[in-house]
């Protein structure tokens, strides 16, 4: 059989019948499309709460690991044997990672909800009065402008825009009352069947927090019986390296958004801005984004506060802008440091390539992926320059004759 991969012949008619599957697997798979695509939806509905587990422990971990540590090193004179100290220190750490994961998810509710439901309602109520204030600014300057022969068919679209949200604030919710109670009992249904996944969550990521040192031991078993000792090392280097790429960036990405949303909160609350925890609590949560999430959260808070005020709106992204520099110069290095090693370029790259094909979610592990391919491609190119005895210095590739500027007197 070895004689024969050594055949080029054979080689080329192994690769012909690979590519006549691939081709034939591809057209099959772009002709029922619509049938994998249900068929993906059904078993990601049945392993999320799997999914979901793991994403949880995987978030509890330094918590659940800090608790172990410090237990079992504090109990150790109560009891007789070590592995009993370890058994009742990861029951210990097991009751206060859940304390702390409803902890702190109720306490984000209990503090946010009750002033969004307010917020939301202020807006609605204040709607047909604030749009009548900006149609009243809109005028006295349309009036004065170039555009005034035009005032008359804008204030006549103004006036319907304001009767269209006036009927709906005050008839439309009564006449879409059935509309309502259906949504409304899709919505609990909708919740029990979360509140049921979250319950189920909740208990994986335990049993995944106390058996992580057996799946990994597993896990090593199964690469090392497989693979050669060389390729084993490379194997556990890489999901080392991948687990520091995410734990790094995916925690640090927490506190930054959290520091920011606090920020923005005083700030506003300072300024005197109206709708303060609303907006910080968006800025918060598209700051997990990286690169294009300040703007992302910046543009509802500047529409929400438009209601109320242009200039505070002005005042607001001028503020906006002035945080998000503290946050990418001095914030955001600090607390992130080099877990992702991408330049700017690539950052947006894979951030667009990633929110194009998998959404909010492509968005935020978008940079963390395409971190670790940038890092094992980077190696990899260095390795064979250095095999060849060229350089891997980047700075040595890099000419300026175009520009009849001399390299190694700018660099």
């Amino acid at each position: 059989m070895r004689n024969k991969f050594k055949s080029k012949y054979f080689r080329l008619w192994l690769t012909l019948f690979l590519v006549g599957v691939a081709l034939i697997t591809f057209h099959y798979a772009i002709s029922n499309m619509g049938d994998i695509s249900g068929a993906i939806d059904t078993v990601g509905n049945i392993l999320f709460p799997f999914l979901l587990g793991g994403v949880l422990a995987y978030l509890l971990c330094p918590v659940y690991n800090f608790v172990v540590r410090i237990t079992y090193h504090y109990s150790l004179p109560m009891f007789k044997t070590k592995i009993s100290t370890l058994r009742c220190a990861r029951v210990i750490a097991s009751i206060v990672s859940i304390v702390f994961l409803f902890a702190v998810v109720g306490g984000v509710l209990w503090m946010i909800v009750p002033e969004l439901i307010k917020s939301l309602t202020n807006i609605i109520e204040s709607a047909p009065a604030n749009l009548s204030k900006l149609r009243t600014i809109f005028e006295s300057q349309l009036e004065r402008g170039e555009l005034a022969f035009a005032a008359d068919s804008i204030r006549a679209g103004l006036d319907q825009l304001q009767s269209k949200v006036v009927t709906w604030s005050k008839e439309g919710i009564m006449d879409s009352l059935d509309i309502y109670l259906q949504k409304i009992t899709e919505g609990v249904l909708f919740t029990f069947k979360t509140i049921l996944n979250v319950l189920v969550a909740v208990i994986v990521a335990v049993y995944l927090l106390n058996g992580k040192e057996l799946f990994l031991a597993q896990s090593k078993k199964m690469v090392i019986a497989k693979f050669s000792e060389e390729t084993a090392g490379k194997i556990f280097d890489f999901f080392a390296f991948s687990n520091k790429t995410f734990g790094g960036f995916i925690n640090g990405k927490i506190i930054d958004s959290a520091i920011i949303g606090v920020l923005t909160y005083i700030s506003m609350y300072v300024i005197g801005l109206p709708y303060a925890l609303l907006v910080s609590a968006i800025v918060g949560i598209t700051n997990i984004i990286p690169f294009f999430g300040p703007f992302i959260g910046a543009v509802p808070g500047v529409i929400i506060i438009l209601t109320v005020s242009p200039m505070q709106a002005l005042y607001f992204a001028i503020m906006i802008l002035v945080i998000q520099q503290l946050d990418g110069n001095v914030i955001g290095p600090r607390i992130l440091g080099g877990t992702v090693g991408l330049p700017s370029f690539w950052v947006m790259f894979a951030i667009i390539i990633g929110g194009g094909l998998f959404g909010f979610l492509g968005m935020v592990l978008g940079v963390p992926v395409f971190a670790i391919i940038y890092y094992y491609l980077r190696r990899h190119i260095d390795q064979k320059l250095e095999e060849k005895n060229m350089p891997s210095d980047t700075k040595v590739y890099q000419h300026y004759d175009k520009y009849k500027i001399n390299r190694d007197e700018i660099l």
